[in-house]
């Protein structure tokens, strides 16, 4: 991965460990200690909405589904949907309730109703990590929120794991499979459900700041700082031959506004410095080889889709 400043905290100053990259090709823009294992807090809701869209899809559920909240659900500590036992919520709003007021309660209504307890909706939080290419990720709850020990409260506590690399790859899946799914949920600046009397701003204020913004989830806890995984879609114009997004990752500032400056610059980086470039067509003949070298097998090669490229202003491309 090529790095195109001789400082990243002149691009970064304010954040422990970062990731830029483009939606399309993968390439990665801007890193800062990328790989760097550390508290994720909310960001992990993120994988509990993206189980909750694959049970949806596979029929597990619907997400009409009516959920009764239980003391277990309603108990939950931290950033709050305000759920009260014996209410009635249908999923799809506990899914919004989730990603956009960063509920820690609505990841547990939705991890008992998908799963029937928390623990192997964990588990499915962990295979799902795994098979997708998350290697540095583990889960112990759907929300982020750190485990204490009861018996040794001074003990560090059990948390959710990852890196900016990690979460990236995870954004990433989420995108490529179910854009339209995410971002009617995620783009949403204010969310209201007035059948329960509930209205509250997205915790994602670059929504308010950048129009192209249209994702994804906020986080905070003491030991993982300000966190955000951000999404921003790029437009076909002179100097981007496609649409493409930049999906971006921040952990660990040290306050929220500092978690928005480093945002905002990663987005301006990747914006000023890389383009999306065609470089064949769909069916395009690229070349022509020759089998074993004899003349007679001759075989044609097309490009099979468009083929595009993320790269920077001044890069030398060689083809291969």
């Amino acid at each position: 991965t090529l790095i195109y400043c001789d400082d990243n905290n002149k691009v970064d100053r304010y954040s422990k460990s970062s990731i830029l990259i483009d939606q399309t090709t993968n390439r990665v823009m801007f890193e800062k200690d990328p790989d760097a294992k550390r508290p994720l807090a909310s960001l992990s809701k993120m994988m509990t909405f993206l189980i909750a869209l694959e049970a949806i899809e596979n029929k597990e559920v619907s997400k009409n589904d009516i959920i009764t909240i239980d003391k277990d659900m309603a108990k939950v500590k931290g950033s709050s949907y305000h759920l009260k036992v014996g209410e009635k919520v249908p999923l799809y709003e506990l899914m919004k309730g989730l990603m956009i007021v960063s509920g820690n309660d609505a990841s547990i209504a939705i991890a008992k109703h998908i799963s029937k307890d928390e623990k192997t909706f964990v588990e499915r939080m962990n295979a799902k990590a795994k098979e997708i290419g998350m290697i540095n990720t583990s889960f112990v709850n759907p929300n982020g929120l750190p485990i204490y020990s009861l018996k040794e409260p001074s003990k560090p506590p059990k948390e959710n794991i990852s890196t900016p690399r990690d979460i990236s790859i995870l954004a990433k899946y989420m995108f490529d499979n179910y854009e339209k799914e995410v971002t009617s949920i995620t783009d949403k600046q204010v969310y209201s459900y007035p059948e329960r009397g509930f209205c509250k701003n997205n915790t994602n204020v670059l929504l308010q700041l950048i129009p192209d913004v249209d994702g994804v989830k906020t986080g905070y806890t003491g030991n993982a700082g300000y966190c955000l995984c951000f999404s921003m879609k790029t437009h076909k114009d002179d100097k981007n031959d496609c649409d493409n997004r930049l999906i971006g990752v921040v952990l660990g500032t040290n306050h929220k506004n500092k978690r928005t400056q480093a945002s905002m610059s990663l987005l301006e980086y990747g914006k000023q410095n890389f383009k999306t470039k065609n470089i064949a067509q769909k069916d395009e003949l690229v070349g022509k080889k020759y089998i074993c070298g004899i003349p007679d097998m001759e075989v044609a090669l097309k490009a099979e889709e468009a083929l595009y490229i993320v790269c920077n202003e001044d890069e030398d491309i060689k083809s291969e």
